[in-house]
């Protein structure tokens, strides 16, 4: 196989020791072989992320020993790797990289390996890293390689980016493979799903008793009340009487509004768009923050179900904002392409700063995440200290099919 002399492929053998040492956890990947300084590269670049991930890789090994760094990075299913930004085109693999996919590591340096084997819906993000990282700083990367044997598999890298000249050159991290990791996620969003599903279901149900039942009960008791007052002429059972009557328009005003907030029929008889506009207006009146809104002009047309998930979450974001971010004024976009329809709630809040803690342990995101999982879409946080909150939600139209058969039914 050739290679372009412009492009070296760098090959080390894989059998250096890795020492423990107590002065500093970089010193702990040191060595002559290439797998060892780009692991190193990498450490540097993670801060406290990389001296975990070497405390890690350390942990099953016995104190004071030495292990070969491709023992380490076997165990682990961690592949080193090194590559062209321009070329797009691997210059260095660890060996580990043959049992991750089954391709050859020859194979690897091939100029169009990685265009031929990731997978297609994950190359923009690719082809885009390199410019979201700046110098001296570590990115993560998360796509889908197809294996030799077809399956796909997901892999998480930590990525490292020398520049020259102010334009990025050569990436190179470290991949993991979180297939299985991934797996037991969808598995627990589709649970999740499900469970979401079930709820809008018996949401649905409850709201339907509480408007053609009760309500109805309520406005015929409301009608016997107004024919007993007009046979009241002692004026303190008059004013018993108004009193009773306004507790009862009270009552009825509140099963309409519990019965709006388990199923907004506006949804199913106006549409997405008209619903969204009667909630930003309720929440103005009820919070006295200034809640805006921009919406399509032309009809949406979009799948029932997708319209309850979109509700939910913007429901749930102008809530938040209205009740945490001590916001000023709230703005709703609703837009949709030929291939997507998007979503984003800002706020000119207090803000906060994004972690995985709070994006894993928050309940509303959570909940955001789990009804998003159901119809193939993705959420993005955007937040800072006092420059308030931006919520984006895309999710692709291309799989309606998918949508519409997740759809529950009615009872």
């Amino acid at each position: 196989m050739s290679h372009s002399p412009s492009i070296p492929i760098e090959s080390r053998e894989d059998d250096s020791p890795i020492k423990s040492r107590k002065k500093s956890k970089l010193q702990l990947v040191k060595g002559r072989e290439l797998a060892d300084e780009l692991l190193m590269k990498v450490v540097a670049s993670s801060g406290a992320r990389g001296e975990a991930f070497i405390d890690s890789l350390q942990s099953d090994s016995a104190a004071g020993s030495e292990l070969p760094l491709s023992q380490l990075l076997e165990r682990a299913k961690i592949v080193v790797w090194k590559a062209d930004l321009a070329s797009s085109r691997f210059t260095y693999v660890s060996r580990e990289g043959k049992k991750l996919l089954g391709y050859p590591i020859a194979e690897w340096y091939e100029p169009d390996f990685l265009d031929r084997h990731i997978h297609p819906e994950d190359r923009r993000a690719v082809d885009g890293f390199s410019h979201t990282v700046r110098e001296g700083e570590q990115g993560d990367l998360t796509f889908r390689m197809i294996g030799k044997d077809g399956r796909e598999v997901w892999l998480h890298n930590l990525i490292g980016i020398d520049f020259h000249n102010g334009e990025p050159k050569t990436a190179y991290g470290l991949m993991l493979d979180i297939t299985d990791r991934k797996r037991a996620e969808d598995a627990l969003m589709d649970l999740g799903g499900r469970l979401i599903t079930t709820q809008e279901m018996e949401r649905s149900r409850i709201a339907r008793e509480l408007h053609d039942d009760f309500n109805q009960r309520m406005a015929l008791l409301s009608i016997e009340l107004e024919q007993l007052g007009k046979s009241l002429h002692d004026p303190a059972d008059h004013e018993l009487f108004e009193k009773m009557q306004n507790q009862v328009k009270d009552i009825s005003a509140d099963i309409h509004r519990l019965s709006y907030r388990l199923h907004p029929s506006k949804l199913d008889h106006l549409g997405l768009g008209l619903a969204i506009k009667s909630l930003c207006d309720e929440f103005s009146e009820s919070s006295k923050i200034k809640v805006s809104c921009r919406l399509p002009t032309s009809p949406l047309n979009l799948p029932k179900n997708l319209e309850l998930c979109l509700f939910r979450i913007a429901q749930e974001a102008i809530r938040n904002a209205t009740k945490y971010s001590g916001a000023r004024s709230i703005q709703v976009v609703l837009a949709k392409t030929r291939n997507s329809i998007r979503l984003v709630v800002s706020d000119n809040g207090c803000g906060f700063v994004v972690t995985p803690e709070i994006m894993q342990k928050g309940l509303g995101f959570i909940s955001m995440r789990e009804r998003l999982h159901t119809v193939n879409g993705k959420l993005n946080v955007h937040s800072q200290p006092r420059r308030g909150t931006r919520i984006e939600v895309s999710v692709p139209l291309v799989r309606e099919s998918k949508v519409r058969a997740q759809t529950p039914a009615k009872n």
